[in-house]
């Protein structure tokens, strides 16, 4: 079961980060508002960043977040036995012919989590 909570996030502390983080994501209008809110929070209140986006990503990474992907919370889920890496591989398809880029082709998670060192 999954527990769903309201989350403060206005805060004095949590705009300032946003303010900053802002800055770092490079925020104009509603360009990078997601990842941005997201490292804010993090900031503030500590936890793992869950996005996709390279370069959103690499900004987190670069002034000290943890951050993860949604193939890498794949590959968790199969080093767990949660999942198979077979069920893991339809999903990340599945996910490429809605539009999601991801970085492998077509067949490629087990590989790519293999290279990666993610499945060990």
């Amino acid at each position: 079961m999954t527990t769903r909570a309201v989350v403060d996030c206005d805060s004095l502390e949590t705009l300032a980060a946003f303010g900053r983080w802002g800055t770092r994501m490079g925020l104009t209008d509603d360009h990078n508002i997601g990842a941005t809110t997201l490292c804010a929070y993090a900031d503030c209140r500590g936890g793992t960043v869950i996005m996709d986006d390279r370069d959103a990503r690499r900004v987190a990474e670069f002034h000290g977040l943890t951050v993860r992907g949604t193939m890498g919370l794949l590959a968790d889920a199969c080093r767990r036995s949660d999942y198979t890496v077979a069920s893991a591989s339809v999903l990340a398809d599945s996910l490429r012919d809605t539009g999601m880029r991801l970085p492998f082709p077509r067949g490629g998670f087990e590989s790519w989590a293999r290279d990666a060192k993610l499945l060990d």
